[in-house]
């Protein structure tokens, strides 16, 4: 197993390589499945790991020089890798707890990260310039949509979310059900290109005023490709990133650089306890072939 990181160590390029070299031994051998659901002490503690390191006060020369090594691709693609499923993990067994319980909402507030996403919401609400009634979409929902729950319950806006796992997207319904609120929350099993023109059309005329991208939802520049296509002039997009030192490592460069075709109409940055970036999107025009890096 990799060594706790110790505090006192000199955060030099080489002692932060060596930590994610170590940890990278440990979390390359795990399969999907064990990640999902394998023991959690081993998986638990690598995650803590992993989120220590990535969250280091590191300076960024350091860590665009480690970031910068290509050799190192798929190692940072193996550490996202775990780190998707684990969340996912936590996330699946949380929306299991609420089913069960008798006070689900105050299951909820228990969440891990329910402060963090208070504060995530808050920010995109006011980036976007929403209102209470409207209707926004949120591609990468997950199991438990806690974006889509707090945007209603602490501003009234209404949501669809959209989840390309088709149990992932089942639980979540369950969930919405258990807090009352289907009506509000809607989920669609599916991906961007469920966004067509037709039938959940991005179209301004439909009272839908913005699309949320989650941070893991991938591929960036496929997902992005697409919007291009099927939004109209003047859409709004809120993309949440990881660009603060190593968390970079977790979607490399997208967004380091403006696609073509939008307008960055503001970017937030994290202050504790959130961890994304928010990068605030408008389509501006129709050409479209400057886009983010894809991760791999």
């Amino acid at each position: 197993m990799v060594i706790e990181i110790n505090e006192s160590l000199e955060l030099s390029t080489e002692t932060v390589l060596g930590e994610i070299l170590a940890l990278h031994r440990d979390i390359s051998v795990m399969s999907d499945d064990e990640i999902l659901y394998g023991p959690l002490d081993q998986s638990g503690k690598l995650f803590r790991q992993l989120d220590y390191l990535i969250t280091m006060d590191i300076e960024n020369d350091a860590a665009l020089e480690i970031l910068q090594k290509k050799e190192l691709d798929p190692v940072f693609a193996d550490l996202s890798r775990f780190r998707s499923l684990y969340t996912v993990r936590i996330e699946t067994e949380h929306a299991n707890e609420i089913l069960e319980s008798n006070s689900p909402w105050d299951a909820l507030e228990k969440f891990p990260f329910y402060g963090n996403y208070l504060k995530l919401v808050r920010t995109e609400y006011e980036g976007l310039r929403l209102s209470p009634r409207d209707r926004v979409f949120f591609l990468g929902s997950g199991p438990l949509p806690l974006t889509l729950i707090i945007f209603f319950r602490q501003h009234g806006v209404k949501s669809t979310g959209i989840e390309q796992d088709s149990s992932r997207a089942n639980l979540s319904k369950r969930v919405l059900e258990k807090l009352g609120l289907s009506e509000a929350v809607t989920i669609i099993n599916g991906n961007h290109f469920s966004l067509n023109g037709e039938g959940f059309a991005l179209n301004l005329d439909t009272g839908i005023k913005a699309l949320m991208i989650a941070a893991q939802a991938e591929p960036k520049k496929e997902i992005l490709d697409h919007l291009f296509k099927v939004m109209p002039v003047g859409s709004r997009i809120s993309c949440r990133i990881y660009e603060k030192g190593l968390m970079k490592l977790l979607n490399r460069n997208c967004l380091s650089d403006l696609p073509e075709g939008f307008k960055e109409l503001g970017r937030v940055y994290p202050e504790p306890p959130v961890y994304n970036t928010v990068v605030f999107l408008e389509k501006k025009g129709k050409s479209f072939s400057r886009l983010c890096s894809s991760q791999a």
